[in-house]
């Protein structure tokens, strides 16, 4: 049975016995009810679960796996990562669409489409109970993936932080949904791609390698925004490198967010 089944068990059962209490007119001996102490109970209970999930993570068995290419020319990627640290680099071989270690274990599916193979990671052990801060909540992921076909790449990530390191990837194009997380993003070097940033309260850096033109669109909220205008000048309502027009190499950005903080360079 998962920990956060047993704490949920134990938050009812002490509702509902103090709810019992209340209506059987049982007080304490200085007249106060029952319902009254609820809440007192209720933070020194949450309280020490924290401290639980600080002092006493537990064992979590981590997952080598590899992924097979199946002699694909282009892949799909769906990646789903809750809390925990996750990164993504190259480094997959020739024969392989991505290998890792995957703390929890790893769920995955992997169907060949033609010519493109079509991937969708997720944990195999779901941490996002109440409280997710308890203990063994942290999933830590390290992602190698084939730097040399192209992939359509999709994050969808929770209360995380994320090292994505997409130097010498060939990525085809880039969808990245955050929640509460923490990110650092790695554009490619290469090619010409569209990359939509969409984020909640959430920090995120992006670093758009030398030799790499950008022309970002932002939505934001109450969000803090910094763009390197030495290399990205504004120009009406987005920001644009002088020679994105004509560079062999490029990226089509959107960023949607809401209190965020933003930094390109």
């Amino acid at each position: 049975m998962r920990r956060g089944q047993l704490l949920w068990g134990f938050a009812l059962l002490l509702i509902g016995g103090l709810m019992l209490a209340n209506e059987m007119g049982i007080r304490l001996p200085n007249g106060t009810s029952l319902m009254e102490l609820f809440w007192p109970i209720a933070l020194l209970g949450a309280g020490a679960w924290v401290l639980v999930g600080v002092f006493f993570r537990g064992s979590i068995d981590t997952e080598n796996a590899s992924i097979d290419l199946q002699g694909a020319s282009s892949a799909s990627l769906k990646i789903s990562h809750g809390a925990g640290e996750l990164k993504i680099h190259s480094g997959a071989n020739a024969a392989e669409f991505a290998h890792g270690s995957f703390m929890g274990g790893l769920d995955h599916k992997a169907n060949r489409n033609g010519d493109q193979l079509q991937v969708h990671m997720r944990p195999a052990k779901d941490v996002m109970d109440f409280p997710f801060f308890g203990p063994q909540s942290r999933l830590d992921w390290d992602v190698s993936l084939n730097p040399n076909i192209p992939i359509d790449l999709k994050l969808s990530l929770g209360a995380n932080k994320s090292d994505i390191d997409l130097r010498e990837m060939n990525i085809a194009g880039l969808d990245l949904d955050t929640g509460a997380s923490e990110t650092k993003l790695t554009l490619p070097s290469r090619g010409r791609f569209k990359a939509d940033l969409d984020l909640g309260a959430a920090s995120l850096e992006v670093i758009v390698p030398d030799g790499l033109s950008a022309r970002i669109h932002t939505s934001l909220g109450a969000a803090d925004l910094k763009i390197d205008e030495s290399r990205f000048p504004r120009s009406g309502g987005y920001y644009q490198s002088p020679d994105f027009g004509s560079a062999a190499n490029s990226v089509d950005m959107t960023i949607d967010a809401g209190a965020a903080s933003i930094r390109v360079r």
